[in-house]
């Protein structure tokens, strides 16, 4: 071949992505596909303007394409399809030709579950997460051979451990399930029997908390306790932080631009206590009765005095009068 031999550029997008996904080995999520279309760089002599229209290719076009190789190889007949698994893309032979290629790959039969382990494993398909006490109380006997069946397959895996007393591992199902069975998700499950319901996984897990023990009333009586005290203690805090009042050394000093004359009536005002012992009292109180009966009797004889006093005053006019009345 010579050197002027030009490889053609692909016709669509389309043709691309059934390249990639028939190269590998295996399935691709669309931003693995939009990845590797857009690692290729235009080579000397190719029209950049068309590589560059695939190297900006967005997710949405992708799942265009996608749509449309899915059409065309139903149309075609080619003996594979496009299936989508847990949000990945492979091909994959057509059933009814599953035979032909068993004979090919010279396997005399079909990896085939038992009932047993059907049974098991939709069990746990619908009711994930779950334990193996409750597949157990479900079919009513022993699993463990089952489970391990299962588990060697990779169709299930452990996927915690409950929150419940003994701490029991909780099983799931894997992503090779859902592309062995050809689902592109577990919500497909509901579509397969109307009757059959799988459960929600958040009210599954939840059953698996461990339950909240309640309080007892010396826990309520002692966090009680505990908040009054933090309480009491950021009350302080705050107390502390206020300015505090004017100390009373500043009383004096306010006493003292007072005029002299309230200081005088104040120091007048001022509380007398007598600590003079009781057999002193009885004197004191003789004297001030003696004392007393003299006042009144120096008050009596100034009385007698001025009542002299007023009848010589008396007598002194009669006699004027009548010496008046003489001479006349």
């Amino acid at each position: 071949m010579s050197d002027d031999v030009k490889i053609p550029l692909p016709r669509s997008l389309q043709e691309i992505i059934g390249s990639l996904l028939f190269a590998s080995e295996v399935p691709l999520t669309a931003g693995d596909l939009r990845s590797s279309v857009k690692a290729v760089e235009p080579e000397e002599g190719e029209n950049a303007e068309v590589m560059d229209v695939y190297k900006t290719c967005t997710n949405r076009e992708i799942e265009e394409a996608l749509k449309g190789l899915e059409k065309a190889l139903d149309v075609a007949g080619c003996g594979f399809k496009l299936v989508c698994t847990g949000g990945t893309y492979r091909l994959q032979t057509a059933p009814s030709c599953g035979r032909y290629v068993r004979a090919m790959l010279k396997l005399d039969r079909p990896n085939r579950l038992g009932r047993a382990s059907l049974e098991t494993l939709a069990i746990v398909a619908y009711r994930q997460p779950l334990t193996k006490g409750e597949i157990e109380e479900i079919r009513g006997v022993d699993v463990s051979a089952n489970i391990k069946t299962l588990m060697d397959l990779q169709l299930i895996r452990l996927v915690g451990k409950s929150e419940l007393p003994g701490h029991p591992f909780l099983y799931g199902t894997t992503p090779l399930f859902l592309e062995h069975f050809g689902l592109a998700s577990l919500q497909q499950l509901n579509e397969l029997d109307p009757t059959l319901q799988r459960s929600n996984p958040r009210e599954k897990a939840a059953a698996y908390k461990k339950p909240v023990a309640e309080k007892t009333e010396l826990e309520t009586a002692a966090e009680e306790r505990q908040a009054a005290e933090e309480t009491k203690a950021a009350e302080e805090k705050v107390s502390e932080a206020v300015p505090q009042e004017k100390p009373a050394e500043d009383v004096p000093e306010q006493q003292e631009l007072l005029p002299a004359e309230e200081k005088a009536g104040d120091a007048d005002d001022d509380f007398f206590i007598d600590d003079t012992p009781d057999e002193f009292d009885e004197e004191d109180d003789d004297d001030e009765d003696a004392d007393d009966e003299d006042a009144d009797e120096d008050d009596v004889d100034e009385d007698d005095e001025e009542d002299e006093d007023d009848e010589d005053a008396d007598e002194d006019d009669d006699a004027d009068d009548s010496d008046e009345s003489d001479g006349v």
